[in-house]
């Protein structure tokens, strides 16, 4: 007879846990690398030298600290080290490696970045990747920015993804899996925008190989049983595409607590094959950061913050052609880049070529440092650990008039999160208001990008 005993915590529970353990590790050490660097890359770039001698003393003397040490150098050293890293929102969480070594040239820093990871789940992601900043010394240059040109290959497999239809109305009970591989590989541009201190601009191409599939397993219902081309289109047939991008980043401290960073994009994707799924899609995301508290010097604290989120993409296409469901935009949980949307709901819950979504969130670091407290446990927790509570409010839509602040889904809750240096990299918060219960929700940041 099966046990009707509730658990304490959620499935998973205990690998999230350790999961953020983890990164509180690798923040005590990053922490102080990014303090000792912050004004440029540092002409030593190999920490192996620390990570030998780190683990060397473990081996020799076992303790906390010791153990602590080697345990940092192995998830932060340079140009290797070891990575805890989910792929996507349900791929559960992995390990692998990333090997970027410099290959600085004049006033280029260059890097070439190999990184893998493999999680429990076989979902797994491989790239290589040549990143290369130049520094411009110009009048017009009034940011002082430096140009930026990415150049890449990845791969990505996804066996096992949710997906529940199409539209803003889909049931949460008729959930089917699909399985998804692609590649993608190109180049991308940034550069300051001239005689403009608050403008960048941006350029993108790449080509885009997907591959859906069935998924076999027990107790499954694939997505090929109970869906059609004419219900998901891209189904039956997924051509290589080509993806072209420009894009405006707007972004500012207009005075000292509130910054805004905006992204407005226009992107075509070209199917090279039929023509069929070629699309056009416009995006807006703009971020308002307002920073409440100060420091002892008057500056804003950056590890205090809400942040007001907006989110705005629409997609357009000719009367013949349809937008493949696996790169149509989704709300619940996080998306396929690892962003939170709406908390309250599953990952990927409602799935649309249009989507708006109204987000608001504070975040507030425990503490900026804890004097009384030696190095250890305590002195970690106290400086690594924050609270968060946010909002999320938003809808897809099949056609693009029908995006509207009527009937938009909704979310809010709360809990704790875990920041290296400033920045949040790990969330662990319960959201409600969904009417599909208490959905726990586990959000941690994606290094892979």
């Amino acid at each position: 007879m099966r046990s009707t005993k509730k658990k304490l915590f959620p499935a998973g529970f205990w690998r999230v846990a350790a999961i953020a353990g983890l990164l509180v590790l690798q923040a005590e050490v990053a922490q102080g690398q990014a303090e000792e660097n912050y004004n440029g890359r540092v002409a030593d770039t190999s920490d192996w030298g620390k990570w030998k001698r780190n683990c060397s003393d473990m081996v020799n003397e076992f303790g906390k600290e010791t153990f602590m040490n080697c345990a940092s150098s192995a998830f932060t050293s340079r140009p290797f080290h070891f990575l805890a890293q989910t792929v996507v929102p349900g791929s559960a969480v992995g390990g692998g490696g990333r090997y970027a070594p410099d290959v600085n040239r004049g006033r280029w820093q260059n890097e070439i970045v190999a990184t893998s990871v493999v999680t429990i789940r076989q979902f797994w992601f491989a790239e290589l990747k040549f990143a290369g900043e130049r520094s411009i010394r110009a009048d017009w240059n009034k940011s002082g920015e430096s140009l930026g040109l990415n150049v890449y290959a990845r791969n990505r497999s996804l066996p096992s993804m949710p997906f529940y239809g199409l539209g803003p109305n889909t049931n949460v009970n008729n959930s089917v899996r699909f399985s998804q591989r692609d590649t993608v590989a190109g180049i991308e541009m940034t550069s300051p925008f001239p005689e403009v201190s608050w403008l960048s601009f941006g350029g993108k191409f790449e080509g885009m190989w997907p591959n859906i599939g069935d998924v076999s397993a027990n107790n499954v219902v694939s997505i090929q049983q109970q869906y059609t081309e004419q219900t998901a289109p891209g189904l039956t047939s997924q051509p290589p595409m080509v993806h072209e991008q420009i894009s405006l980043n707007p972004h500012a401290r207009l005075f000292e607590p509130f910054e805004i960073d905006y992204k407005i994009a226009y992107n075509l994707y070209q199917d090279t094959s039929t023509g069929h799924f070629s699309f056009r899609r416009f995006e807006a995301n703009l971020e308002h950061h307002y920073y409440p508290q100060r420091d002892k010097r008057g500056r804003a604290r950056l590890d205090s913050e809400f942040l007001f989120r907006w989110r705005y993409s629409v997609s357009d296409t000719s009367a013949a052609n349809a937008v493949p469901f696996y790169l149509q935009e989704t709300l619940g949980g996080s998306d396929i880049e690892n962003q939170p949307t709406l908390r309250a709901f599953r990952d990927y819950r409602f799935r649309g070529p249009n989507l708006m979504m109204v987000q608001v969130e504070y975040d507030r670091r425990l503490c900026q440092e804890c004097k009384p407290c030696g190095q250890g446990t305590l002195r970690t927790v106290c400086t690594h650990l924050g609270l968060l509570v946010a909002y999320d409010a938003g809808k897809v839509a099949l056609r693009k008039s029908d995006l509207d602040f009527s009937g938009m889904r909704q979310s809010f809750g709360g809990g704790f999160a875990i920041y290296l240096a400033d920045r949040v990299v790990f969330r662990v918060a319960v959201a409600l208001g969904g009417g599909e219960g208490a959905h726990p929700y586990f959000g941690i940041a994606d290094f892979l990008q």
